[in-house]
């Protein structure tokens, strides 16, 4: 288990300067009212993590430093190593962390940087705070089943920890549903006018570069006559006129051909009147061919002209081109096929909605079941407690109240109820306990609790808020006997607590350079651990106070060693 060694305070709030050393058992703090006893803490959570401002830097000075010495166990060992902090076996490990006047903060862990989020994290089983404000905490109902359910232990938290994510899984769903539910409304009237336009596009089934050819047919055919008539023209110059092309190229392809014997240039010259004779023939059977279809058809023209229409139509209503209209058809289909789609898509969201309520409903039984099982324990340890904190007839209990619909943290609201004393009702903390017996009752949940935490060191700042008396006395003795199975750090004003300290230092204001400073004295003679009990038990160091002290200090070192706790001084 890691272990709290040391903590130096420079210039943290009115501390100019302390160093303090940790007990194995109970440290003790005390001082005058306004002693800067919780500003002490302050530093110590600083160090651990916790945020603070530039109002925390002492007055006059550039920076705040605060460093911690922690003996730390396995578990500590190797997350440290695992986030790059290692240290050799015979080291401590060191926590530091600085403030400056500006506000800005920096920390390191064994002298490496280290960010604030890595601090708390690797701290967070480190200490534990258990401060005043938990008075108040105690009176709300999430933290009195959070305090259930770390009782309840690993099995406990784990079926909370599902119940948590199947529940925010089943509002994600549920948004999910809602939205495809709205979404397919509207999709609804949008998939009526999509099928409307997909028949219509489809219906004319166009292609890309017909319009092109579209055009170009309807110009032929607004021009046919006069194709046909430059048809004719060049197909009597080629073969119907007297002095046609292709019987001039056949004389002179005849002509050249009596004499292509006598050289290269003149076979050349044959072979190139030969082939222009040959394609001028066929250019003939082509105009020919040409000619016989060129006669204007008004049923073709009507009909091209119409289909022109029909693609400038489309064009207007769904793009600028016919590559648009085919590209807005896709989209059209797809939105009809995601509508279409929309119930099954429902389905299959309510049905994953359906699985996840029922693990949610298993979960949150289980959670239920461990909650109601862990609650008598709870109560019968917390109702001992009591008693030995000099709330004999007191009863504690668990009230459970079974919800409608299970939320995030299961199916049942959890209440903490009390009788202080015997013959009254069992009544909510709120409305019945005093700030007294909220101490006592916060204590004994801290005493049960000890063995269920993760914390080595348990940090109480004025636990004892509304105790004096006899009452002091039995929460002085219960915070003895947790000392012995924790690291305890305590801010007491009751000399009945202090006086169970291992380690005791006395916090006291002095004028120093025209300014107040804190200083942590250490009172590591039995003489000056009585002088400080008795101005806590009267206020003075008189005699009959001094008497008092060492009468309560002997009267304590001897409960401790009937008791097998040693308290070294």
């Amino acid at each position: 288990m890691s272990v709290l060694r040391s903590c130096t305070i420079e210039n943290f709030g009115l501390i100019e300067h302390a160093q303090v050393a940790f007990a194995d058992g109970l440290t003790a703090f005390t001082g005058e009212t306004g002693s800067g006893k919780t500003m002490l803490l302050g530093a110590l959570g600083f160090v651990l993590g916790d945020r603070a401002s530039a109002d925390d830097v002492r007055a006059g000075s550039e920076r705040a430093r605060v460093s911690l010495v922690v003996e730390a166990d396995d578990a500590l060992r190797e997350a440290l190593e695992r986030d790059g902090f290692g240290m050799d076996a015979d080291e401590d490990a060191i926590f530091s962390r600085e403030l400056s006047a500006s506000g800005k903060s920096a920390a390191r862990i064994n002298g490496r940087p280290a960010t604030s989020a890595q601090v708390r994290a690797l701290c967070e089983a480190l200490v534990d705070f258990v401060g005043q404000h938990e008075h108040q905490r105690l009176l709300s109902a999430p933290y009195q089943r959070d305090v259930l359910d770390r009782f309840a232990g690993e099995a406990a938290l784990a079926q909370r920890a599902r119940v948590a994510r199947t529940h925010g899984e089943i509002a994600a769903l549920d948004e999910a549903i809602e939205a495809l539910e709205r979404s397919g409304r509207q999709a609804g009237a949008e998939a009526e006018f999509a099928r409307f336009a997909l028949a219509e596009i489809d219906g004319a089934q166009l292609s890309t570069g017909e319009e092109d050819a579209l055009r170009e047919r309807r110009d032929y055919l607004a021009n046919v006559e006069r194709i046909a008539t430059a048809l004719r023209a060049a197909h009597a110059a080629l073969e119907q006129s007297e002095s046609s092309a292709t019987d001039a190229l056949g004389a002179a392809a005849a002509a050249l051909g009596g004499v292509a014997r006598y050289g290269d240039d003149l076979a050349r010259l044959h072979e190139r009147a030969a082939a222009l004779q040959s394609e001028a023939g066929e250019l003939a059977v082509a105009l020919a061919r040409e000619l016989d279809r060129a006669d204007f058809d008004p049923a073709e023209a009507e009909r091209v002209g119409g289909r022109l229409d029909l693609v400038e139509r489309l064009k207007r209503k769904y793009g600028g081109s016919v590559e648009a209209v085919l590209a807005e058809r896709e989209r059209l289909a797809a939105g009809v096929e995601a509508f279409s789609s929309l119930d099954e898509r429902l389905a299959g969201l309510r049905a994953d909605r359906a699985a996840l309520a029922a693990e949610r409903a298993d979960a949150a039984r289980r959670l239920g079941e461990l909650r109601e099982a862990a609650a008598v324990e709870l109560e019968r340890g917390v109702t001992a407690e009591l008693a030995a904190l000099a709330m004999r007839n007191a009863r504690f209990a668990v009230a459970f109240e079974r919800l409608a619909e299970p939320t995030a943290t299961g199916n049942e609201s959890v209440q903490y109820v009390l009788s202080p004393n015997k013959g009254e009702p069992m009544r909510p903390l709120g409305k019945v306990a005093s700030g007294g017996e909220l101490s006592r009752l916060l204590l004994a949940l801290a005493v049960v609790l000890a063995d269920k935490r993760d914390a080595a060191t348990l940090v109480f700042d004025e636990i004892d808020a509304g105790v004096g008396g006899a009452t002091a006395a039995a929460v002085g003795t219960r915070l003895g006997a947790l000392a012995k199975r924790s690291q305890v750090v305590c801010v007491t004003h009751l000399a009945q607590i202090a006086s169970w300290a291992a380690g005791h230092y006395a916090l006291r204001k002095r004028d120093r350079r025209g300014g107040t400073a804190i200083e942590a004295v250490a009172l590591d003679a039995k003489a000056a651990v009585v002088e400080e009990l008795a101005r806590m038990l009267s206020g003075s160091t008189s005699d009959v106070a001094l008497q008092h002290a060492g009468q309560l200090l002997a009267a304590t070192e001897a409960g401790a060693a009937s008791k097998g706790s040693s308290r070294p001084r």
